[in-house]
Parts: structure tokens; C-alpha cells; sequence
């Protein structure tokens, strides 16, 4: 097998020889020469050799009309290793493959005589870092910028607030960023370019009406509930205590001008973006029936019960980023009673099998992107641990869970083949960074290629020793630099 994760569409071995290329990188694309400098860097730092920028007979960057969006191809038999693309995102793919094929060995660089052939399956390739519960220093978020570009993962999905940090600046609400836990303007400006130079797209991720503490410890006059009467203790169904303080106020002109405020300046912070993730599950709801403001926003208009609520207050929440000319991504949290309230250009992720069900989603009309807590999640527990194994045999169309009260515990869920699931997205939770990055470098190639074709296009143990072959070269690339 060709030594490439993701494995491409189409590949063909010319001949078993090596050839020599010259340690260079040029392009005639004026709009490219980014993406050779930023190669530049990452080559240096996976194969210790630098490269001479604009010179010929080494690497080649070449445009290709005729080649569909995000295709690409490779081509060795030649006195140079040509990458051809018809755009950017096909370019980029193309510079990540040439920096897995490329070896450095003590005569120099080499390549084995190929062609290549490849595109995704499914656009959305991510994965999620928890910012909030577990607060990771800047120098290491940024690794996982590079890690994303060498597998091909499209999406670094950023969960920057939460019940324990707003990890956030902000200057609409100075209190909001947590002190000595959050990053500052320079950085977001930083982390912005960085990613653009290597075509990874940036999600930013707050929460509402949920696990919302941190809004309501800074700012408790203008997001908090306001509560009559004896608030009882209420507990999710793992008999947990939910905290009272972390439920956004449904009814209250003040609280939601609040959110749209805090919407509009997070996509200030984020303008390339195309999406936001505004959260939206595993709310405590209940508490606004003890908000007067709730209540009598029920009854102004027409709402049944605070389940309806939720689905309302959802919706108004993406109906407001829809107005902004981005698109919502929210959590599978709203129920089904209401859910006509939440606009269908909302994308929901599938996750817990619990709240609002894959195929009822798909059914409704909702894009979604799979999540599935099993196998995708990493989180800082022995027994809930998955290999690449385990990923290798999940598909896209599939959702798993461990826990009792999901409907995919006992009968995994599967759907159709459909250009409704998106794609999916490996999610680490609670972990710091020291923990988390071993696990999340295996298992996050595996999911990337489980994406970018959803048929197996090789066998577990073909793919196992290309992408095992592979680690010495990842762990140099996201290295302190």
C-alpha cells in the first residue's frame, strides 16, 4: 500500500526506484506562494532539510482548472514531484500528502515514482478541543492547527466557553474573560492567520442556554433567571446535581439582547468563519419555571410548557447568527416538541443518541454532523476508551453509545447513505493537553480517514503500518517551535 493516511481514491506505483528531488518548492500561482512558505516551515521542522523557495526541479505547484473543488493530484515520474489543484483546498491537501510521501534519508530527499489521484467524501472532517473545563496554553492549541493540516482534517472545532472558563477576550463584556485562563486579542489574531495559511477552518464555540455559569458569575443582572419562590435541587439522570446558576434566561428581553451581543462580537473575533456552535444541550430547563420573565414569555406567546421553550429559544438564538449571514451549528439538546421553531439551516450534531435522534433529525430536514459519544469521544476515563480499531469499524451513518439511557447503546444507530450527515467529529473533553495528545493523534487520523472515504479503500492492517509508519514524522510536526 501507498504510505498515506488519509488513503487516496486512486494510486498507482510506476516503479519501486526512489527518485532524488532537489530541495525546493515553487509555484507561478502569485496566490500559492503562502502555502509553499508556510510548507517551507513544516518541512523543515518533519524532515530537517530547508527549502530553497521559487527554485525548480523539487516540488511543484501547479494549477488545474479542469480538476474539481478539493481535488488533487500527484505526479513523480517526472524530473519533479508535480502537485496539480483547481483551488486552494485542493492545493493544501496536496502539500499534506507530499509531506507524509516526501523521506528524508542521508543522500537527500526522495519520493517513490507515483501518481495520485484524491478527494473527500465528506467535507466535514473535525475535531473538538475542550478550552473551557480544561484549559490548554496557547503554544499547545496551535499544535493542533498543524496536526489538523497533515491528516486532512478540515475543522478545528473551538470549545471556548463553559460552565468553568470564558476563555474568550472581550470587550462587550470586560468581566467575561477568565483571569489568567483565557487568550487575548493578539493571540485570536494569530491563531486566525495561522490556520488560514494551512486552509484549516476555525469553529468557535460558546454555550447557551446551558452550561452558562460563567456568563451568569460575571454578569448575573444581565443573563441570570430571575428565581421566586424555593428552587429545588434538580439532577440530570445520572443523578447528578445540575448547578442553578448555569441556565441563560429564556424570557427576558435583557438576557437575549445579552447573547446576540455576545454572538456578533465572537463572530467579529472569528469573521472567516462560516459557522458558529452556540451550544444547546443539557440544559436544566426546568428552572424557568420559577423565572416570572419566563413564564410570562410562555404566555405572551403561546408556549405550552419549557420544553417548547427550549426549542424556541434555540431557535430565536440561530435565527439571530442566520441574520448575520453565518451559519448555527448547535448540539443534538432541543427536544422534539417545538423543534419546528429551530430553523433548518441550523446544523445539529449528533451525539448522545439521547435528546433528539439521528434519523428524526435527517427526517425534520436538519444537516448533522456525527459525533457519536462511541466512538468518537476522548475523555479522561479507562474505561471509556476507543482504539483506531474501533473507529475503523464505525462509518459515518453509525452511532454508538455506551450509556444506559441512549438509544444506541443496546441497537447502535445506522441511516442511509445521505449528503445530509456532513461529515463527523472527534471530540476531546476534561483532558490536558499532556494527556490528551497521544490518544488524540491516533484516533483523530483514523476518524479523518473513516471521512475522506467512507468505503474502506484498504485493509486495518495496510492502513495500521502506513499510518504507524507515519507517527515519527506527526510528532515532529507539531512540536515546540
Amino acid at each position: 500500500m501507498i504510505q498515506l493516511v488519509p488513503c487516496p481514491k486512486q494510486w498507482e506505483i510506476t516503479d519501486e526506484s526512489v527518485h532524488a528531488l532537489t530541495p525546493a518548492i515553487y509555484t507561478a500561482v502569485a496566490e500559492w506562494e503562502r502555502y509553499a512558505v508556510m510548507f517551507a516551515k513544516l518541512f523543515y521542522r518533519s524532515h530537517e532539510c530547508t527549502l530553497i523557495l521559487g527554485a525548480k526541479g523539487g516540488i511543484e505547484l501547479v494549477k488545474n482548472t479542469a480538476l474539481a473543488k478539493a481535488t488533487y493530484s500527484i505526479d513523480t515520474t517526472g524530473e519533479a514531484m508535480v502537485l496539480s489543484a483547481g483551488d486552494d483546498e485542493g492545493v493544501l491537501y496536496a502539500l499534506s500528502s507530499a509531506l507524509q510521501l516526501i523521506q528524508a534519508t542521508p543522500d537527500g530527499l526522495c519520493v517513490q515514482g507515483l501518481r495520485v489521484s484524491d478527494y473527500p467524501d465528506k467535507d466535514y472532517r473535525a475535531t473538538m478541543i475542550d478550552l473551557s473545563r480544561c484549559w490548554h496554553p496557547f503554544d499547545k492549541l496551535i499544535k493542533y492547527v498543524d496536526l489538523c493540516f497533515l491528516y486532512k482534517v478540515k475543522y478545528l472545532h473551538l470549545h471556548f466557553v463553559d460552565d468553568v472558563y470564558y476563555t474568550l477576550p472581550s470587550r462587550a463584556f470586560p468581566l467575561l474573560p477568565s483571569e489568567g485562563k483565557h487568550y487575548t486579542f493578539e493571540q485570536i489574531e494569530q491563531l486566525r492567520a495561522y490556520a488560514a495559511d494551512k486552509g484549516i477552518v476555525l469553529v468557535p464555540e460558546i454555550e447557551c442556554p446551558g452550561h452558562a455559569l460563567s456568563l451568569n458569575r460575571a454578569y448575573p443582572e444581565c443573563f441570570a433567571n430571575r428565581l421566586d419562590g424555593e428552587v429545588a435541587e434538580f439532577r440530570n439522570e445520572s443523578g447528578e446535581l445540575y448547578d442553578t446558576n448555569a441556565l441563560l434566561c429564556a424570557g427576558s428581553e435583557r438576557a437575549f439582547e445579552g447573547l446576540k451581543t455576545l454572538i456578533a462580537e465572537v463572530l467579529d473575533l472569528f469573521p472567516e468563519a462560516p459557522y458558529i456552535n452556540i451550544g444547546g444541550d443539557e440544559a436544566n430547563i426546568e428552572l424557568w419555571n420559577n423565572c416570572p420573565d419566563c413564564r410570562a414569555y410562555m404566555k405572551a406567546h403561546g408556549i405550552e410548557d419549557v420544553k417548547e421553550l427550549y426549542s424556541d429559544y434555540i431557535g430565536r438564538a440561530c435565527a439571530f447568527v442566520l441574520s448575520l449571514g453565518k451559519t448555527p451549528i448547535v448540539w443534538e439538546g432541543f427536544p422534539e416538541k417545538g423543534a419546528e421553531r429551530v430553523p433548518k439551516g441550523t446544523i445539529v450534531i449528533a451525539w448522545e443518541s439521547h435528546y433528539h435522534l439521528a434519523p428524526d433529525l435527517l427526517d425534520k430536514g436538519f444537516r448533522i454532523i456525527n459525533a457519536s459519544w462511541q466512538p468518537l469521544y476522548i475523555v479522561d476515563s479507562l474505561s471509556r476508551r476507543w482504539s483506531p480499531k474501533d473507529i475503523w469499524d464505525w462509518n459515518v451513518y453509525n452511532w454508538q453509545h455506551w450509556w444506559p439511557h441512549s438509544a444506541a447503546t443496546e441497537h447502535p444507530i445506522d441511516v442511509a447513505p445521505t449528503e445530509q450527515v456532513l461529515g463527523a467529529m472527534l471530540c476531546a473533553w476534561c483532558i490536558p493537553f499532556e494527556m490528551e495528545i497521544s490518544r488524540m493523534v491516533e484516533n483523530l487520523i483514523t476518524m479523518s480517514e473513516r471521512c475522506w472515504s467512507v468505503e474502506h479503500r484498504c485493509s486495518f492492517d495496510e492502513y495500521k503500518k502506513a499510518y504507524r509508519n507515519l507517527l515519527p514524522k506527526t510528532f515532529k510536526v507539531i512540536q515546540d517551535v
